[in-house]
């Protein structure tokens, strides 16, 4: 006959210290966990929908916002096919394609630009150049020199600050209601001059000379000559009336 204490069922206790304790001592790889998947940029073409208000274009999933490249310079206009880089929520569009024919090519930046070369600079056109400025055009260099078969000016004011002045010409023609020259030495040389002065004309200086080769005629309504101090007639004969 058995005992009671032999009936009973073994009870054996369990202890987590020791199996934590036996993980930690057996070197483990660390589990790897994979990133969230993330959507990779890709390039799309689309067609520009409107430009008042921002860039809209017409993607594949619809329109969508977007934003000029810095690189892209040609502002696009609306209808023009265009290459976006598509990165998320950010649309940029990189460059215009193809546009409307005959339609103007606008070359865009925002803030300052400035176009530099280590050598040679070269701006042509097959028509017309035209430079604009809300302010001021400013030009630079050691030297300058302009050629043109025909040139035409509008200056409300022009001041000219220079070291010497040559000009070559066939025919000069000065229209003003107003002239003014200020010279320390004035010199003039000329096969044949004319002055026509309608209402007066006067001549003050400190000492007059006016000497001719030939004939020095003074012809005159009314003429008088007046000397303070001496007046003379000098010649081999003196006809007076």
């Amino acid at each position: 006959m058995q005992s009671m204490a032999a009936r009973e069922p073994l009870t054996v206790a369990h202890d987590d210290s020791a199996q934590d304790d036996l993980l930690a001592a057996v070197d483990l790889p660390a589990i790897e966990r994979s990133p969230a998947p993330r959507r990779v940029p890709s390039l799309e073409t689309g067609v520009v929908r409107g430009t008042a208000s921002g860039l809209v274009i017409e993607l594949g999933g619809g329109p969508v916002a977007a934003r000029r490249a810095k690189s892209c310079l040609v502002a696009p206009d609306a209808g023009d096919r265009v290459l976006c880089a598509v990165d998320g929520e950010q649309v940029f569009v990189l460059a215009v394609l193809e546009g409307e024919a005959g339609a103007t090519t606008r070359i865009v930046a925002e803030g300052d630009m400035k176009v530099q070369a280590t050598g040679r600079l070269g701006l042509g056109a097959g028509d017309q150049i035209e430079i604009a400025a809300a302010r001021e055009v400013g030009l630079f260099a050691g030297k300058l020199q302009v050629r043109a078969q025909a040139a035409a000016a509008a200056i409300e004011e022009i001041g000219l600050v220079g070291r010497s002045l040559e000009a070559h010409l066939q025919k000069a023609v000065v229209v003003a209601e107003r002239m003014e020259a200020r010279a320390d030495r004035l010199v003039q040389r000329a096969k044949q001059a004319f002055r026509f002065v309608e209402a007066l004309e006067q001549v003050r200086a400190g000492v007059f000379d006016l000497r001719a080769e030939g004939l020095a005629a003074v012809r005159g309504e009314n003429t008088i000559v007046a000397a303070r101090t001496l007046a003379k007639l000098d010649g081999e004969q003196v006809k007076i009336g």
